[in-house]
């Protein structure tokens, strides 16, 4: 159990572990240590980004309540200037389909109105810059009260509030997590980094994301899987032309963004992608983050880039063809069941699990360190912390999850290695 005089140690400076940080610091808990091995933004984490989806339509009432009560916290002054509402259309194709319309039963059930089943000729004829056929856009949801926030930008003003209350941020090689430390009776007793530094503390909370199983034996739990990203930059005529689209997300063919103000169209792929490969010495294998930050010479895989030009143009076909100014693989750690991990650890006293964002925990970033603050001083709801319990070899066999398609391994797909080296070069060539 904590109390406000706990050494708190959290190991990553993402989304999970910067909510906590904040949540802690309100509460009035004077010790507390944030490590990353990147400044914050921590430019490799998942919610470092120019926008992220912030909705409630889930088939989980629990986090249709979260989302709502997120919507809200986004509203606040903190955050303002960030958060923008051109609604969004919930799509699926054929696997995700009974996620789809589980979100609509829960919305029904939750009293939320203003939900519509669209045809894709209601949509084209609502948003007429889609001029594609919309070919698998089989199930199709309007929700106006959906929107996006400049996610990289909150994450700062949420670091920024919490430097303020006293919490101290490291990163470089003393911020570098590389082992959790425990005693002989297998108390957590802090955490060793790059340099060698032995970072004490009474409470440690691993909040790494998609790096957290490379740390500890996370028991299958957690597997690493990384989703492509692709900027097209427009003009400023186009982005006039494309600002009043919605989001637009098919949860089996990929998902598009309004333009930013300075002409950024953001796009993705909805399929993942896994990178296993072996750690220690006993033969454990578990996916490891690929990015391009560490490895600034690769790039997409060119059968993905293929596959997400094809999506684009079943519904904005003008624009299929258009190079892509940026991408990125954004890798998170997904659970089979698509619930957080957010746990005391079952065998050390003072470690603390906070992960399992399984690419939609972002949007409640706000009030997720709440909750997380409440199961460290052991009073998180009963059924919330059922659901978000330690939970190794689960059977998923049968849930409406979303992104039921199987994920592909790095190592399968062609073209990717060394893609980006001439950029590279150039640009090495150049500083």
């Amino acid at each position: 159990m904590v109390d406000f005089n706990s050494r708190i140690l959290i190991v990553g400076a993402g989304a999970f572990g910067t909510s906590t940080a904040y949540h802690l610091a309100q509460r009035g808990y004077k010790s507390i240590r944030v490590l990353d091995r990147y400044e914050y933004p921590s430019i490799d984490a998942a919610s470092t980004d120019i926008s992220k989806i912030i909705r409630f339509d889930y088939n989980e009432p629990l986090y249709a309540r979260l989302g709502l009560e997120s919507i809200e916290a986004w509203k606040s002054e903190l955050f303002d200037g960030l958060y923008h509402v051109p609604g969004w259309v919930l799509s699926a194709m054929d696997l995700s389909v009974p996620f789809v319309k589980g979100s609509i039963e829960v919305s029904e059930q939750l009293g939320v109105s203003g939900l519509e089943i669209m045809t894709t000729d209601q949509m084209r004829q609502r948003f007429p810059q889609v001029k594609g056929k919309l070919d698998g856009w089989n199930i199709n949801v309007w929700n106006p009260t959906a929107g996006w926030v400049a996610s990289g930008e909150a994450v700062v003003r949420l670091v920024e509030d919490a430097r303020a209350k006293g919490v101290e941020y490291i990163s470089g090689r003393r911020g570098f997590a590389q082992e959790v430390i425990t005693s002989q009776s297998g108390e957590c007793t802090g955490v060793r980094t790059l340099d060698g530094t032995i970072h004490s503390a009474d409470v440690v909370v691993l909040a790494a994301g998609a790096w957290l199983p490379s740390l500890i034996d996370m028991e299958g739990q957690l597997t690493a899987k990384g989703h492509s990203v692709a900027h097209i930059q427009l003009s400023a005529e186009e982005t006039k032309h494309y600002a009043p689209i919605p989001i637009m997300d098919n949860l089996e063919l990929g998902y598009f963004f309004p333009p930013t103000t300075n002409g950024i169209f953001k796009m993705a792929h909805s399929k993942f992608i896994t990178n296993h490969v072996p750690i220690g010495r006993n033969g454990s294998v578990i996916s490891k983050p690929h990015t391009f930050v560490e490895n600034p010479q690769d790039g997409l895989p060119k059968d993905i880039e293929a596959t997400m030009r094809r999506n684009l143009e079943r519904v904005f076909p003008e624009l299929a063809n258009r190079p892509f100014s940026f991408t990125r693989l954004c890798w998170d750690a997904d659970t089979a069941d698509r619930h957080f991990l957010i746990t005391p650890h079952p065998e050390h006293k003072g470690l603390f699990v906070a992960a399992g964002g399984s690419a939609h925990g972002f949007k409640f970033m706000p009030v997720l360190g709440k909750y997380i603050a409440d199961m460290l001083e052991g009073k998180l709801d009963a059924d919330i912390a059922e659901s978000w319990r330690w939970r190794p070899g689960q059977d998923v066999s049968g849930k409406n999850l979303a992104h039921m398609d199987p994920e592909m391994e790095l190592c399968d797909l062609p073209g990717w290695q060394g893609r980006n080296r001439a950029q590279f070069k150039s640009r090495e060539a150049r500083l």
